[in-house]
């Protein structure tokens, strides 16, 4: 009796311990988090979409893993034909979540790299892309046997996530890219630019002469550009592919069209025919992307053009009518006018709206418009808003504004075109941020009335475009939610309940560590107008202990918006600012809006004030400042030192632009054509035309003419395969060193304009780190943090 009363108390004070723990979890940890921590997070891959089985259970993702993959020839493919594309040089995984349970299931191999699964219609399989057995190849996995299998004779040739396999109604075939029929990858690789543009003369027999010839236009004499043409450029030779069907039934491959350049594909809704985006070429002097839009007959085979040079941001902002009679896209970016406009499958174009219809380039991104059910109306958003546009008319109306936010996704499957609706067509559903860029939320909207409602509201971050679902059978919403301190994870929302559940889990070890808290700041700019900037502070930052700060800085951005992004932008190792935050640092993303003929005054004007204010707050010592950027960022960066020498240190990576502009405008591509003529005469180099029309523009933008002011201690790093090239930051490197100034240029082997694989990251944190401690004047205690004992007073001194 006194032995059970003995085990009857032992068990109740194990429950006890047990209770006590749950309720009160062991304090986080407040010190560094390890590189190796970072280098371990899982993030959700942006451009491979999400996808809920037909009947909720089971929600398809894909994310980015630790280990790198191995590069070789090509820099855009892997040995096996993995595209870079999809992570970098990130392996990628695709996990099969259950929604209910939170069962994983891992259909690819665990040595290889898997992405981009998608559900079939009627729920049984999922096809996914792997380059399990060394090869990239279509899977399909099956749910009752939970195994999966490669479907024999084809190697696919996806270059971005969002090109996944697309399944036909019957469940059976699948529309995909595959490499033409006998070609290898290895064949595949040799036809990439970073092989052929370093071997740039043709083979030719013994004896016969080897040259390159290029020739300008002897008519344009009046020294305008010549009419616009597309320039089908080498780099477009190595994702050129078929299209086929593949039958999981029967296995056989039916190529449909050969030896294309595709970026979008899709069967119609009636399963008859098959559209296709295909990639053109670039229009002249610009950056601007022409494409042609075709059509194929599966029942004859016969394939038409319907759209010649149709302007689209990525190729894929288009999508069928619920009828199968047309198409609808969004004329977007540089040369074109951010109308929608309808193709018919004989040919024919209808632009809808007149003058007075909003810009939907604006904002759209990769969307596309997307009908009703009933293919009357068509809805896209612009200016943070929801508008209509009726079909047979043309007629463009507001269909939806939400006070106080703004608009950023409608929710749809993305096997369709068609917006989402759970009470029968009478609704839709989006998610909208509130200005200041503090609360996300998911909205339905009632389409009679306009009158939009909040479902659920939160201080996070939704990602969208890729990265919502829906389910017709359980009307649930699954999107990839995310803030500062947590990386992104699958949520479900049930529109019924308005509850929503975290469905994936994807880095429990991240909770040992007290990382960083952000907060919006505020100031105006030299010009009066109004900014705001993400302030990221260290762990436990206490009010009037002012800490060094480090600027973040990217002309153009919005600062502000990083409020909610984990880490700033810890999607990427590299540039995870909690490896700063935990190490004492602040770190201030601001906004630095930038106009055309001043960017590099403009980035000044915007982000000194910003500074300035937090100092003024009691945030940031400023005796310890230093600044940071990555491609256009370092062009910011160094704009920023050339004319303020109180930063201590600064930092750039993947600096692709010349810091003198006119040598930059004129760098030539291996055919002959101007590698950035488009970006400064109409891209975001903003100068607005040629350097004969604005000469002091160029002049005035250039900071190589600036580099003897520069007193602030430079590091440079840069992956020896950017597609920028080296020059530019050997022009900085080279200058600086012939002035006499302090600078370090690391060049990372086989990196391209992201700075990913393991060793790398890991060796260029570490550089960094210490050459901010060192510059900055930091000594650090046996934990890393730094050392605030018997330090010396800051000054109260202004950046100027």
């Amino acid at each position: 009796m006194i032995k059970s009363t003995n085990k009857l108390l032992f068990g109740v004070l194990i429950l006890t311990v047990v209770f006590v723990t749950a309720a009160y979890p062991a304090p986080k940890l407040r010190e560094p988090v390890p590189l190796d921590i970072i280098l371990s997070l899982s993030d959700h891959n942006l451009r491979s979409p999400i996808d809920l089985s037909p009947d909720g259970e089971w929600v398809a993702h894909t994310t980015n893993s630790e280990d790198t993959v191995p590069r070789g020839a090509s820099w855009r493919f892997s040995a096996t034909g993995f595209p870079f594309c999809v992570g970098e040089s990130r392996m990628v995984d695709v996990f099969l979540t259950n929604t209910r349970t939170g069962r994983v299931v891992r259909p690819g191999g665990s040595e290889s790299s898997s992405w981009s699964a998608v559900w079939a219609p009627d729920g049984t399989k999922a096809a996914f892309y792997s380059d399990e057995g060394g090869e990239a190849g279509l899977w399909i996995w099956d749910r009752t046997s939970e195994k999966s299998e490669r479907f024999p004779g084809a190697i696919v040739r996806p270059f971005f996530g969002f090109e996944t396999a697309k399944w036909a109604s019957d469940s059976r075939r699948i529309l995909c890219k595959v490499l033409p029929e006998g070609m290898t990858i290895a064949q595949a690789n040799v036809r990439d630019p970073d092989v052929v543009g370093h071997r740039q003369f043709p083979p030719v027999d013994p004896g016969q002469p080897s040259v390159l010839v290029f020739k300008a236009n002897p008519n344009n004499t009046e020294g305008k550009p010549a009419e616009p043409e597309h320039q089908i450029e080498g780099d477009l030779d190595e994702i050129r592919c078929d299209l086929a069907i593949l039958d999981i039934g029967t296995r056989t491959v039916t190529r449909i069209l050969e030896r294309i350049t595709p970026q979008w594909y899709a069967f119609s809704p009636d399963g008859k025919w098959v559209a296709v985006i295909e990639i053109k070429g670039r229009e002249a002097n610009s950056q601007q992307q022409g494409y042609n839009l075709k059509l194929v007959d599966l029942a004859s085979g016969k394939i038409r053009t319907l759209a010649t040079g149709i302007h689209l941001r990525y190729g894929i902002e288009i999508g069928w009518s619920p009828l199968s009679d047309s198409l609808v896209y969004i004329s977007t970016v540089q040369l074109a006018n951010g109308k929608i406009v309808i193709v018919s499958l004989e040919g024919e174009t209808k632009v809808l709206g007149g003058e007075e219809s909003p810009n939907f380039d604006e904002g759209a991104g990769e969307w596309p418009p997307l009908w009703d059910d009933a293919g009357k109306n068509i809805y896209a958003k612009a200016a943070g808003k929801l508008w209509r546009v009726d079909v047979g008319s043309g007629k463009v109306s507001l269909a939806c504004e939400i006070p106080g936010h703004l608009i950023h996704g409608i929710v749809h499957q993305p096997e369709t075109s068609n917006i989402w609706s759970d009470d029968g067509g009478k609704n839709l559903w989006v998610t909208a941020r509130n200005t200041l860029g503090t609360l996300s939320s998911i909205y339905r909207v009632d389409l009679t009335t306009g009158k939009p409602m909040a479902v659920i509201e939160e201080s996070k971050r939704y990602a969208t475009v890729f990265n919502l679902d829906a389910c017709n059978k359980t009307g649930e919403i699954a999107f990839v939610s995310s803030d500062q301190q947590n990386p992104a994870d699958v949520w479900i929302l049930d529109t019924r309940s308005g509850k929503a559940r975290q469905a994936s889990t994807l880095n429990p070890g991240l909770d040992r560590y007290e990382l960083g808290q952000a907060r919006l700041i505020e100031w105006r700019g030299i010009n009066g107008k109004p900014l705001s900037g993400t302030l990221l502070l260290p762990p436990g930052f206490k009010a009037g202990r002012r800490v060094p700060l480090v600027v973040w800085v990217y002309g153009g951005a919005r600062g502000a918006a990083h409020l909610l992004r984990f880490g700033i932008w810890g999607d990427k190792p590299n540039f995870n600012m909690h490896v700063l935050a935990t190490r004492g640092y602040a770190v201030l993303s601001p906004d630095a809006p930038v106009r055309p003929g001043t960017p590099m005054r403009d980035i000044v004007d915007s982000i000194i004030p910003g500074v300035n204010v937090a100092i003024d707050q009691g945030y940031a010592d400023p005796d310890r400042l230093a600044v940071m950027g990555q491609s256009y960022g370092s062009y910011s960066t160094v704009a920023l030192i050339t004319h303020t020498n109180r930063f201590k240190a600064a930092i750039v990576t993947a600096a692709v632009l010349h810091p003198d502009l006119v040598s930059s405008y004129l760098e030539m591509n291996s055919d002959g054509t101007g590698r950035n003529i488009g970006y400064y005469e109409h891209g975001q180099g903003n100068m607005g035309g040629t350097p004969w029309e604005f000469r002091d523009r160029y002049l005035d933008n250039s900071p190589i003419y600036f580099f003897d002011k520069i007193e602030t201690p430079l590091l440079i790093g840069q992956g020896s395969r950017d597609v920028g090239n080296l020059v530019p930051s050997n022009a900085i490197f080279v200058a600086l060193k012939r002035l006499g100034k302090e600078v370090e240029y690391r060049i990372y082997e086989n990196e391209e304009h992201v700075i990913s694989q393991k060793p790398n990251v890991i060796d260029f944190w570490n550089r960094r780190l210490e050459f901010l401690d060192e510059h900055l004047d930091i000594t650090r205690d046996a934990k890393g943090l730094i050392d605030y004992k018997g330090e010396k007073k800051y000054s109260e001194s202004r950046i100027k």
